[in-house]
């Protein structure tokens, strides 16, 4: 709850608004209408009674008083309201906007503000958009500066960032229509960045300030140098992508809860998964959540058309930015075999429409080595290893000759374990899910900290399979891998790759783990969103 008279005023002067805001609306001064609106609140409030009141404006009053004392209450007044009068509910929601935001700005008087900022900009979902790295949309309710600033105060600020609303004012100051109200904004700016903390580091309001003006920011410099590096994949003998890029991370994991009644009935004979993502900007660290991930489980069989859902809404929210995307996920062990950068775009249509075709730039990743804390340092090792040298990184190539498994995975085992060098394993077989003899080399190989794994995604792969992979990594070895692979997919795709060889590309299966990319960065490191940090 706000604290201060400040706080007490403006909820009370919230309060007074939404009572008139309810008594502009013509469904609302019908009386039939007034009836069927408080049957709507009754189901979500049965201890509301609006019988008796003599004016139409008393049980408005009494409707708003009542559902403020509620959590929640007001925010299910809006929504059964809009049922019945839509019009007035568009009037409704930047009040209850104002109702949170007290809660994050109390203490200060916001008078002054509120009437400068009562502005119609036509680019104001464009400043949302800058001010927020687009990671929030302005709804269609906010149709001025001040509605804006009040429902991003609804909005959490990035890990170690700025406010989104306190942003917005430092871009709505270089609006020459905001001019009178420049100083107003930077003392309240600058009061609440000096309460909270926030007003220097490369996420600060200094920061942004710098960076609006176009002066060098010492912490400004020191964040670009880290996404320029994280942009290359943290060293030039592994730069793929050169450019900048937006890294949309994927994960895929089993969904372990208990079926429901109905599903339990009816036989779950399809596994389902659970499909969320995160999402790091050219220019932030940080991991951002877009809410664009599915809400339920998904069926094996209709993964793709659930990541081709994501992508689609993702694309939506990067309308305004022009840079090239890299997917990168993170599959268990039993969908390592699954074809994803070949899944296709929109799988609605009658053609094949690849992701690789829009996507370049996709990486597999082991879900069990990230969630994993116990295989991290061997893995650590290797990589720290091939990184020295990138030429001495040795692939292994798994070959059973006839033994039983149990003789071979030991054999394999002690070899590998020997050569700390050796930094790729060509799998013997499909890891398909099961116990065969690809899914034990691909777990020795986690737990010895091998990072690339390399495999035919079918059983029983052909002997020019073989052929394929050594000429893959021929010429700059294994540190060429992600940048070889790429373009090989790309070509058989065009169809400028030999018809012989396109399908043993398409069946060509890399997991490419870096753990500086994955691991470093502590709560910005794709493993803090997939779980192999704590």
């Amino acid at each position: 709850m706000p604290r201060g008279a400040e706080g007490r005023q403006e909820r009370q002067r919230t309060l007074r608004e939404m009572v008139e805001a309810l008594g502009t609306s013509t469904p609302l001064a019908d009386e039939r209408g007034r009836l069927q609106w408080a049957r709507e609140l009754r189901d979500d409030f049965p201890d509301l009674d609006l019988e008796g009141f003599r004016t139409a404006r008393q049980a408005f009053a009494e409707a708003v008083r009542h559902c403020s004392r509620e959590e929640d209450g007001l925010e299910r007044l809006v929504d059964a309201t809009e049922f019945v009068a839509p019009a007035v509910a568009g009037k409704l929601r930047p009040l209850l906007d104002e109702w949170h935001a007290v809660d994050l700005y109390h203490g200060r008087d916001w008078t002054a503000l509120r009437e400068g900022l009562d502005l119609a900009l036509p680019e104001l979902p464009a400043l949302v958009a800058a001010a927020t790295n687009d990671r929030i949309r302005l709804p269609r309710h906010c149709r001025s500066a001040w509605h804006a600033f009040v429902h991003l105060a609804c909005h959490n600020a990035p890990v170690g960032g700025l406010e989104p609303s306190m942003a917005l004012l430092e871009h709505l100051m270089l609006r020459p229509e905001a001019a009178p109200l420049v100083g107003e904004i930077r003392a309240w700016n600058d009061h609440f960045a000096q309460e909270w903390g926030k007003r220097d580091g490369a996420h600060g309001l200094r920061a942004l300030r710098a960076r609006l003006s176009g002066r060098p920011d010492p912490a400004a410099r020191a964040e670009r140098a880290v996404l320029e590096r994280g942009a290359q994949g943290g060293d030039g003998a592994f730069a793929e992508p050169h450019v900048p890029v937006i890294r949309l991370f994927i994960k895929v994991a089993p969904d372990l809860r208990p079926s429901d009644a109905h599903v339990a009935r009816q036989g779950r004979h399809e596994a389902h998964y659970r499909v969320s993502s995160r999402v790091r900007y050219t220019e932030s660290v940080r991991l951002h959540q877009e809410d664009c991930d599915p809400v339920e489980p998904v069926p094996r069989s209709r993964l793709p058309y659930a990541v081709a859902d994501l992508l689609s809404a993702t694309a939506e929210l990067w309308q305004s930015r022009d840079e090239n995307v890299v997917l990168e996920f993170f599959l268990p062990a039993e969908l390592l075999t699954e074809p994803v950068e070949w899944w296709d775009r929109d799988p609605r249509l009658g053609h094949s429409n690849p992701l690789l075709s829009k996507y370049p730039w996709v990486y597999v990743h082991s879900l069990e080595r990230m969630q994993r804390r116990d295989l991290h340092h061997a893995w650590r090792r290797r990589w720290t290893r091939f990184k020295s040298d990138p030429g001495g990184g040795r692939a292994h190539w798994c070959d059973p000759q006839g033994r039983p498994d149990p003789e071979h995975l030991a054999l394999l085992d002690a070899r590998i374990g020997k050569e700390e060098g050796v930094v790729c394993m060509v799998l013997s077989d499909t890891p398909r899910a099961g116990e065969g003899t690809g899914s034990h080399e691909l777990r020795l190989g986690l737990d010895l900290g091998v990072p690339v794994m390399v495999f035919h995604r079918a059983p029983d792969a052909p002997a020019a399979f073989h052929g394929l992979v050594k000429e893959l990594l021929a010429g700059e070895g294994l540190a060429n891998l992600p940048a070889a692979a790429r373009q090989w997919r790309s070509d058989a795709a065009a169809g400028t790759a030999e018809v012989r060889d396109k399908a043993l590309i398409q069946q060509l299966g890399v997991v490419w783990d870096d753990p500086q990319q994955l691991l470093d960065g502590d709560a910005c490191a794709p493993a803090a969103f997939v779980g192999g940090t704590e």
